[in-house]
């Protein structure tokens, strides 16, 4: 045997003994702290060196030194009230209630400095615990349990204070709350004895036991540091249960008084609107608030730890190793702490709960639980702890080993190997519950790579794959799929056939952005068949609402455009008059005149050219001559002679001088050559010449001859017995 050094004893620190305060005198005072908040500021004092007074016996004064006055505004004094008694006396005290500044500071300051309280070894009594006597009787599924070593070591225990916070809805509970002493490796709650020694060792009742009393007893570490919280947390919610209970009920209660002043305000509102998507609006609000308010009330716990207190205590140890009948391997012990009386306690090393069966876990860490909190794989039908597997598989509810669980990346929720599936789009894997096929192609595709088309959609709700996915254009952009859509025959931009349109021009499907109404006819027209009016610019009309003008080219509308009587083709206003021989009819400037003595437009029939002035007239202002037969403008007509302005004017004129194309009229007027003999006079207007010869026996011929030509346009004889006109 190897001869063990002595081990030197280190030097022992002197405790700080706690100031006891005076014992509250009858009932006069009125205490409103928490019980724990008292001992919480007695521990902190003690351990950060702060001076406390007591000024009563629910009144103290607090002498902070320079390196914990930052936590308290940075004053160096300060007095805290634990009654209204008090806070009374000294209005200028702190009062150490739940919510009050006070706490905060203290909670902070504690969080910083005291986050951790070490107390030291437990003394044991002395009285040993024969470890033959115990035996395992709880029962190990699909397998075997051997007697192993038995041993003594040192176990971490403590217990742990937090700050719960409550909050649902507008209310807001506070306390501190602390749990009972567990085995922080075994991870069971400890016996009373044991709980009894670490209480009078944290209260300074006893002094912790010399490192030498545990002799070769090998300490066991504790658990993780987030495993021993996620035990402490779970027995301090236990303890807040009723806390919890109460809270939700007063929740619940605010609750059903809320949603139904919401419903009553919404309910009014309602009412009020008429159109079909203000409805949707109020209706949609509505949800929202309701969905909001819900959310508000609910109950939230916000747990703050604050200090956890250790010591270490000397464990009888027994231990047994388990095999399965798929020959995986661990170790459970039974533990007995040697302070007091305490009973064996065989406690499940993962839950600290008493096992009613053991269970081996696959994983090859060697280790075991309880059958609460282990599972057997639905995949390889083995057992596994709730740390090497997930208790739920995403799609049918069913246990699964970490070996045979999948995180899908649809869901991102975790499933077995039985349930996992490839996804169509980029070949991934993804559970079966997020796996469906597309409703055009029919590929097996993820929710991730789905959509799901709306049920206004011509086939209805459907799930589209990105191949088959359209958006429509015709109306908000909604999917649908692309065996319901047609292609905008100007973007080639989807469109379905609920939302189409086509152009009342070519007849091609067109989308909104690209489909305009005409302001007259309200028709749809595409942007290639969409014309303007030269004469009304900012409407908008058909191509085959618009026509060019037959004399200026411009386009215009019906409106703005007619029919030429004459020639039947199509000309703008500007380009057109009424006939006013003609109503309702209309002509253009070559195929109208316009009288000018009232200004009037008439067909050409209506109105013909004056021979004396050569300008237009009509029916009404033009009258025959009486003495060359022509019909004129009245403005060239004499009224006391009825002779028309050229027939007034005419001068005499020899026979040699007589240009020829006269002589060739007068020749068909006389019948023969004209005698030299004779009177001629001649005038010449606009359209003729208008001769006048002396035929003898007072007889005269007047006659017209175009200019250019040699035929007579018209013969009137003069004699006494009147006037005849020949031609």
């Amino acid at each position: 045997m190897k001869r063990r050094k002595p081990q030197r004893k280190p030097p022992r620190k002197p405790r700080a003994k706690a100031p006891v305060p005076a014992p509250a005198t009858g009932s006069d005072a009125d205490p409103l702290a928490d019980a724990q908040i008292r001992p919480l500021l007695e521990r902190y004092c003690r351990l950060a060196g702060v001076k406390q007074a007591a000024r009563g016996p629910d009144h103290s004064e607090l002498s902070l030194p320079p390196p914990e006055r930052p936590f308290f505004r940075d004053r160096a004094a300060l007095r805290v009230a634990f009654s209204l008694d008090a806070l009374e006396r000294d209005p200028d005290a702190e009062i150490a209630v739940l919510g009050s500044p006070f706490l905060s500071q203290l909670i902070e300051a504690i969080r910083a400095r005291a986050s951790r309280l070490s107390l030291g070894l437990i003394a044991p009594p002395g009285v040993a615990r024969d470890p033959e006597d115990v035996e395992l009787t709880i029962p190990v599924r699909d397998g075997t349990a051997k007697r192993g070593e038995t041993r003594r070591a040192v176990h971490p225990v403590g217990r742990l204070v937090a700050r719960v916070v409550l909050r649902a809805g507008a209310g807001v509970e506070e306390a501190v709350v602390e749990s009972d002493v567990f085995d922080l490796s075994a991870g069971a709650r400890v016996g009373d004895d044991l709980a009894g020694a670490f209480r009078d060792l944290e209260a300074g009742r006893v002094d912790p036991a010399k490192p030498s009393v545990a002799g070769d007893a090998a300490p066991i570490p504790a658990r993780e540091p987030a495993d021993v919280v996620r035990l402490l947390l779970g027995h301090l919610q236990e303890k807040s249960a009723e806390r919890v209970a109460a809270r939700r009920a007063v929740a619940e209660k605010d609750l059903a008084l809320e949603l139904a002043r919401l419903d009553r305000y919404f309910e009014t509102i309602l009412k009020e609107q008429t159109d079909p998507e203000s409805l949707g609006t109020v209706t949609a609000l509505a949800e929202r608030r309701r969905a909001e308010e819900i959310r508000r009330s609910e109950v939230k716990a916000v747990v703050h730890p604050l200090q956890l207190i250790e010591a270490s205590a000397l464990i009888e140890r027994v231990e047994w190793r388990l095999e399965s009948t798929r020959g995986r391997r661990a170790t459970f012990s039974a533990q007995c702490s040697l302070s007091g009386a305490a009973d064996w306690i065989m406690a499940c090393p993962q839950c600290g709960a008493p096992p009613a069966t053991l269970v081996v876990c696959r994983h090859e860490g060697g280790h075991c639980s309880c059958d609460a909190c282990s599972h057997r794989c639905s995949v390889c039908a083995e057992d596994f702890c709730a740390e090497h597997g997930i208790g739920q598989c995403r799609v049918d509810g069913q246990p699964a080993c970490d070996e045979h669980v999948r995180v899908c990346p649809s869901c991102r929720l975790q499933h077995c190997t039985a349930h996992a599936g490839v996804c169509a789009e980029d070949g991934h894997a993804a559970c079966t519950a997020c796996l469906a096929p597309c409703g055009s192609c029919g590929r097996v595709i993820c929710n991730r790579h789905a959509e799901q088309s709306h049920a206004e959609a011509p086939k209805g709700s459907r799930r589209l794959c990105a191949a088959c996915l359209r958006y429509c254009e015709g109306g908000t952009s909604e999917p649908v799929g692309v065996d319901e859509v047609v292609q905008c025959a100007t973007c080639s931009k989807s469109v379905c056939t609920v939302h189409r349109a086509e152009c009342v021009v070519d007849g091609e499907a067109h989308c909104s952005r690209h489909l305009h109404r005409t302001d007259e006819s309200r028709r749809l027209v595409c942007g290639r068949h969409r014309a303007g009016c030269a004469l009304e610019p900012a409407a908008i009309f058909a191509s085959d609402e618009v026509g060019a003008c037959a004399s200026c080219g411009k386009l215009v509308c019906a409106d703005h455009a007619a029919l030429c009587i004459e020639d039947g083709l199509r000309h703008c206003v500007t380009h057109l008059e009424p006939l006013h021989d003609a109503t309702g009819s209309y002509a253009c400037a070559a195929h109208r005149k316009q009288c000018h003595m009232d200004g009037h437009a008439f067909s050409l029939k209506g109105a013909k050219d004056c021979p004396v002035c050569g300008k237009g007239a009509c029916t009404e202002h033009r009258v025959p001559c009486a003495y060359c037969g022509r019909h004129v403008c009245t403005a060239d007509l004499s009224r006391e002679s009825r002779r028309c302005a050229t027939c007034t004017r005419l001068e005499a004129i020899a026979t040699p001088e007589l240009p020829a194309e006269v002589v060739t009229a007068a020749r068909s007027v006389t019948r023969g050559a004209p005698k030299p003999s004779r009177a001629w006079r001649m005038a010449r207007d606009r359209s003729h010449l208008v001769v006048e010869v002396d035929l003898g026996l007072r007889r005269r011929a007047v006659f017209t001859v175009r200019h250019g030509e040699s035929v007579p346009d018209s013969v009137v004889r003069h004699s006494l017995l009147g006037s005849k006109q020949r031609r």
